[in-house]
């Protein structure tokens, strides 16, 4: 619902502020005084093109600001960051771009116009609003028609996405088969390499370390020969186990006269036993040096075949077996890729011959729905003024079968008898445009999701009761939707719930459009005014009405 809207700088508007609420609100006014201004804002906000002479006289921009409130979930596409307000703000310069903002974050015009479709419809000569759009026209006689439609749709949408995963997999599964087979013998080739090399990451630490072995193997022999001569056959000062040897003894000695240093004698027993242990260990080291050439050789060819495969699969062995792990599921899909696409195509073809079934009843059920819809819409049209006028919804066979059937739905109309009627876009003037959308908005109350409808012109060219019909179905119309109404009516003013007054003020020397909202002294004389006097009969006749509409 339209909660406020701000206009500045726009023709005569300097800076004008619209607070409609629930239900019926009305404008009325002299001629000239700024409606047709006001709506165009509105029109700006919805999408509409703009002219920078519209711009008001020695300013340089123009901003139009409109704050809905919606239901949680309402624009699940829109990012907003309050669930439950919306705020649609359009500037347009001089000098320089336009700049349209969702929730003060900027947005193109394209964006701004889908979102200003789905929360106001505008109803008016030269006005373009949604029902004027083909698929909005679809969608709508799918929700007159009822949970049969919306099952047949749900069927036919299930469909059409299984069909786009299915074209997926058969884009996937396509292509040059000559192609396909060189792509499997490469397969087949890298996994015959990888198998071939036998590459195991413990041989391969293996490997590392007998080559580090092999490198320095004289230099190991040399030092492990020094270090054991020093613990088993110290030629000067003794070995270091015979000498540790006689502090063991001299210890044990004094153990004997003091058990205190017992102690420190189990330690240095200890340790004598570690390191001849020791020399033992380092001799057999020494003892198997090897240092033979060719194992060298034999060890580096091995490292430089696991750097030359990982170099090509790698980086390390690990990912050598994924990659063939990977390679391998590949080769197993291009193998059964001839019955994968038999099976796609089958799958296909059936979910098409369902879908063909599917949208032709929906295409039945969508004829007969059409017929009981424009019979409704007649009816109304006739008490409102439009006795000549025919209404019709054209059920046509599309090209081609989608997600929303086979069809092609329009409106069509003539106002005046036996001329052929024509898509709703092109018929006649605005005021009869507009009572045909107030017909159609009366019948489709309950499907129609647009939260707020404007009417301009809707009293054009009508009088006596039609007035009062059309003011009827504005009330009746106003229970389900929020109804703004520009009209020069009473009988429609009269029956509003909220009554704004526009006028034209000359303020410092320029003159300037005003807004304001009428209490119930200001609305019998506004109503008066209509009725052509401010007092006398013509306010008792605007109290009357007043009254009677309470």
């Amino acid at each position: 619902m339209l909660r406020m809207l701000e206009v500045e700088n726009l023709a005569l508007i300097d800076n004008l502020v619209f607070y409609p609420g629930e239900g019926l609100n009305v404008i009325t006014g002299e001629t000239g005084a700024g409606k047709s201004m006001l709506l165009g804002a509105v029109s700006l906000l919805l999408g509409e093109r703009a002219n920078p002479e519209a711009i008001r006289a020695g300013e340089e921009s123009a901003m139009m600001q409109a704050v809905f409130s919606v239901p949680e979930g309402f624009f699940p596409a829109a990012d907003t960051d309050n669930a439950e307000e919306l705020v649609i703000c359009r500037e347009i310069r001089k000098n320089g771009p336009n700049i349209c903002r969702i929730n003060n974050r900027v947005q193109p015009l394209a964006g701004m116009s889908a979102l200003g479709k789905r929360l106001v419809d505008l109803h008016g000569q030269n006005r373009q609003q949604s029902l004027l759009d083909p698929a909005t026209q679809c969608r709508l006689l799918d929700s007159f028609g009822g949970e049969e439609h919306a099952k047949l749709l749900a069927k036919l949408a299930e469909g059409f996405g299984r069909l786009g995963e299915l074209q997926r997999v058969l884009d996937d599964l396509g292509g040059d088969e000559a192609a396909l087979a060189r792509h499997a013998d490469f397969l087949r080739f890298q996994l015959d390499e990888i198998a071939a090399a036998r590459l195991c990451g413990e041989e391969e630490a293996e490997l590392e370390k007998r080559f580090n072995r092999l490198t320095h193997a004289h230099q190991l022999a040399d030092r492990t020969a020094k270090i054991y001569a020093e613990l088993y056959e110290g030629a000067y000062d003794g070995a270091i186990v015979d000498r540790l040897g006689t502090v063991e003894k001299e210890l044990a000695a004094a153990a004997a006269l003091d058990e205190d240093l017992s102690e420190l004698l189990d330690r240095i027993v200890s340790v004598s036993e570690q390191l001849t242990d020791a020399a033992r260990e380092l001799r057999t080291y020494h003892d198997e040096i090897n240092l033979d050439e060719a194992e060298l050789q034999s060890v580096v060819q091995r490292l430089e075949h696991y750097k030359t495969i990982k170099k090509k699969y790698g980086p390390t062995v690990d990912d050598v077996h994924a990659l063939a792990e990977k390679l391998q599921r590949e080769l197993d899909e291009l193998a059964g890729r001839n019955d994968a696409l038999a099976n796609a195509e089958q799958e296909a073809a059936g979910i098409r011959a369902q879908m063909d079934k599917t949208a032709a009843e929906l295409s039945r059920l969508r004829k007969e729905a059409a017929a009981v819809l424009a019979a409704e819409i007649n009816d109304v049209l006739q008490n409102l003024a439009l006795q000549g006028a025919v209404f019709a919804v054209t059920v046509e066979e599309a090209s081609r079968n989608s997600k929303h059937g086979c069809d092609s739905v329009e409106f069509v109309f003539t106002a005046n008898a036996g001329e052929p009627p024509r898509p709703l876009a092109k018929t006649a003037s605005g005021g009869e445009v507009s009572r045909v959308m107030l017909a159609i908005k009366s019948v489709l109350a309950m499907q129609d999701s647009v939260p707020t409808l404007i009417f301009d012109e809707i009293d054009a060219g009508i009088g006596g009761i039609t007035v009062r019909r059309v003011a009827e179905k504005l009330v009746s119309l106003s229970r389900h939707r929020q109804v703004i109404c520009v009209t020069h009516q009473p009988l429609i003013a009269a029956a509003a719930n909220q009554h704004f007054a526009i006028y034209k003020e000359n303020r410092d020397g320029r003159t300037v459009t005003r807004l304001v909202k009428l209490n119930d002294k200001d609305r019998e004389k506004e109503l008066a005014r209509m009725l052509g006097g401010e007092e006398g009969v013509a306010l008792e006749h605007a109290q009357q009405m007043l009254k009677n509409n309470k």
